[in-house]
């Protein structure tokens, strides 16, 4: 069964275990990064994608009066091309109908095919 949950620290090590197969992740899992990182995970708008209680993506953002920011957004490699980095974003979107929300990425094309508008160096959703 597939489905997107708040993230909460009991995903932690299954979590960081994924990122840590990934080297374009090291920033995030270095031990200089990875308490500050743990940190934002928790105090941050986190949903976690999982498929069979199998942790698969994520999506973090911050929120505050001028709009929603999406920091990361990772899907594993093995479900990619299926809609379900796609998902954790109109998860997000579900969360704040009012506000705007925009991507903080260097995955311009992703955004681009995903039909998003570009404001400046950002993308919107």
């Amino acid at each position: 069964m597939n489905e997107i949950v708040k993230y909460d620290a009991g995903y932690e090590v299954e979590l960081l275990s994924l990122l840590k197969s990934e080297p374009d992740w090291n920033s995030f899992t270095a031990a200089d990064a990875l308490e500050s990182f743990k940190s934002a995970l928790l105090n941050s708008e986190t949903f976690i994608y999982k498929s069979d209680n199998v942790v698969y993506g994520y999506i973090r953002a911050l929120v505050d009066a001028f709009g929603v920011y999406i920091s990361e957004l990772y899907v594993a490699p093995s479900i990619r091309n299926k809609g379900f980095g796609k998902a954790l974003l109109a998860t997000i979107k579900d969360q704040h109908p009012d506000q705007e929300v925009y991507v903080l990425s260097d995955e311009n094309l992703y955004y681009q095919k995903l039909g998003c508008k570009r404001v400046g160096s950002v993308f919107q959703i």
